[in-house]
């Protein structure tokens, strides 16, 4: 029996390829010994060949996204020299759009499907690839038909891996930067009792995530609801990630979604713009009032964590209306705010309009945008900064207390962040990294130079988050004061007096003495910040319990 290599490079270790399971369950019956490898685009080009060459394959059918398009242009000379005699197959969104440019530059690649490729992989097989065309299109039948994409034995390899999974096809929405919008993805659903046992399926196997890949997931609501209410229903310890529009909810999604147990749904919204002109533009016909509304009341159910997202680079969205893009979207305090930068991908209506546009955009992919009629680069540039101090002081969620603050000090969120980077330029310390106490150097410098009359209160602000993060009973040294070494002396010696045979119980609250001593203790040195964050109490203790921090407020006396 002839071996069928199915390759799936994905952009980071826990992600997992949908595509060539599903290519795999679609042509079981077929007389081939058919194995799926996956990779990591940050893996070494000669580790892959390798493990590639280990299989002996007959035929490899590698799977071709934005993420892996550069890694697989150089990969593909290499195959044939360690795999002179192997057929090459590309399927995918990167190759279903400019195909034969791909066959002009790669000699190497044998046939490339376009579109989606169960029915069309399934008639290379049944052909034996030997067929004389070298670009396959076949229509797929109904999305019902399709056989779900995973066995039990996939699992083994997919642990603490995200697992996605899809009910739906298509999208009702045209939005011109997206594929989904091109006429051949019509909108289809599974059948519910399949959706149902396919569910099952997987809430039955060791996973932490299941992310729906539907592009529009409440686009039925009758649908969507119905899998909502299953697995509110079923409540299991996993957690599922569902991309929808909150203009599309009604008062009977919210009476549902009211219901579900916290964090068992995450919600990713794509907002992309809140001015009209882009939004009527890029055919998005939304009311961004009615909209931010809907998206306020989930947020205010605080039971789901939700993700928004706002891309850069749209037409009519020049500086000043990305700045009120920004604002209105970050006024939201969603869970996670996602600032992206527009890709240019082959085949949508946009990049059709590019001329138009005045868009410039990187050759090779991402195809993210450079500049645009409205948006100078160097105007892009300085987005591409905030959006790198946005994730690092709002999404990380280790900034918090100090955020809000100071976002109250200035005139908006985006002009804390805008004044933020142009301090950073004149420190030389523009290049945004993941440490928290270098940024945190980096804010109470900010706070000393133009907020003196604030900063007591302000670096309140950071000790407490501090010790929110903090995995020691130990501040920075640029954090110490008098009042960080007695609220150690005083809290741990009052809390101490609760101990009973090894075990404190305190404020309702039960922990052992071990963990006393792993705590952090805080005394503000600001009077206003002991009245309004610790309700006029003297000490705060931070501790670890069941993998969070629990905070107790508390005087010694």
């Amino acid at each position: 029996m002839r071996r069928l290599l199915l390759i799936g490079i994905n952009a980071r270790y826990t992600h997992t390829n949908l595509a060539v399971r599903y290519l795999r369950n679609n042509s079981l019956d077929l007389p081939y010994e058919i194995i799926i490898k996956e990779f990591s685009i940050n893996l070494n080009i000669l580790e892959i060949l390798a493990e590639i060459e280990e299989v002996h394959p007959f035929a490899i059918a590698i799977s071709v996204y934005i993420w892996n398009t550069e890694l697989i242009k150089i990969i593909l000379p290499e195959l044939k020299k360690v795999l002179p005699s192997v057929k090459i197959i590309l399927g995918g969104p990167e190759v279903s759009y400019n195909p034969e440019n791909w066959l002009e530059k790669f000699p190497e690649i044998d046939f490339i499907i376009i579109n989606s490729g169960e029915t069309g992989f399934r008639y290379l097989l049944e052909n034996n690839l030997s067929v004389s065309q070298k670009i396959i299109h076949k229509p797929n039948p109904h999305f019902s038909a399709i056989k779900f994409p995973y066995l039990e034995s996939d699992f083994k390899n997919l642990v603490h891996k995200y697992i996605y999974y899809e009910s739906s096809r298509g999208c009702p929405f045209k939005c011109s930067y997206c594929l989904s919008s091109r006429k051949e993805q019509k909108l289809e659903f599974r059948d519910m009792e399949d959706v149902k046992k396919e569910l099952d399926f997987l809430i039955f196997q060791n996973i932490k995530i299941v992310k729906f890949v539907d592009r529009t997931f409440n686009a039925l609501p009758e649908f969507s609801r119905i899998i909502w209410i299953y697995l509110i229903e079923k409540n299991p310890r996993i957690k599922f990630h569902f991309e929808i529009h909150p203009g599309l909810l009604t008062n009977k999604d919210f009476e549902i979604l009211e219901k579900c147990p916290k964090d068992l749904f995450q919600f990713e919204i794509g907002i992309q713009s809140v001015n009209p002109l882009t939004l009527k533009e890029i055919n998005r016909y939304t009311d961004w009032e009615e909209t931010k509304q809907k998206i306020i009341r989930l947020i205010k159910l605080q039971n789901i964590h939700i993700h928004v997202d706002l891309i850069a680079g749209l037409p009519y969205e020049d500086f000043s209306s990305m700045i009120f893009s920004f604002n209105e979207i970050f006024v939201l305090q969603a869970d996670h705010f996602q600032f992206g930068f527009l890709k240019i991908l082959h085949g949508t209506l946009i990049e059709q309009k590019t001329k138009e546009y005045g868009m410039k955009f990187l050759n090779s992919a991402p195809y993210e945008i450079l500049q645009t009629k409205w948006l100078s680069f160097s105007e892009m540039k300085k987005l591409k900064k905030i959006e790198k101090w946005l994730n690092i002081f709002y999404n990380s969620q280790k900034f918090t207390k100090s955020l809000n603050k100071l976002i109250e000090l200035h005139e908006s969120s985006f002009d804390f962040f805008y004044k933020f980077d142009e301090f950073t330029k004149n420190e030389n310390e523009d290049n945004p990294i993941k440490n928290w106490i270098k940024n945190a150097v980096l804010l109470k410098n900010y706070i000393k130079k133009y907020f003196k009359e604030h900063k007591e209160y302000l670096f309140d602000c950071l000790r407490w988050d501090w010790c929110k993060i903090a995995k020691s009973h130990f501040y920075p040294e640029f954090l110490r004061t008098e009042n960080t070494r007695l609220a150690k002396e005083t809290g741990f010696k009052y809390i101490k007096g609760f101990s009973e045979k090894g075990v404190i119980n305190f404020n309702n609250q039960k922990f052992r003495s071990e963990e006393l001593k792993k705590a952090i203790f805080f005394i503000p040195d600001s009077q206003d910040f002991r009245k309004k964050v610790l309700e006029n109490e003297e000490i705060a203790v931070f501790f670890k319990k069941d993998k969070a921090k629990t905070v107790i407020k508390f005087s010694a006396n």
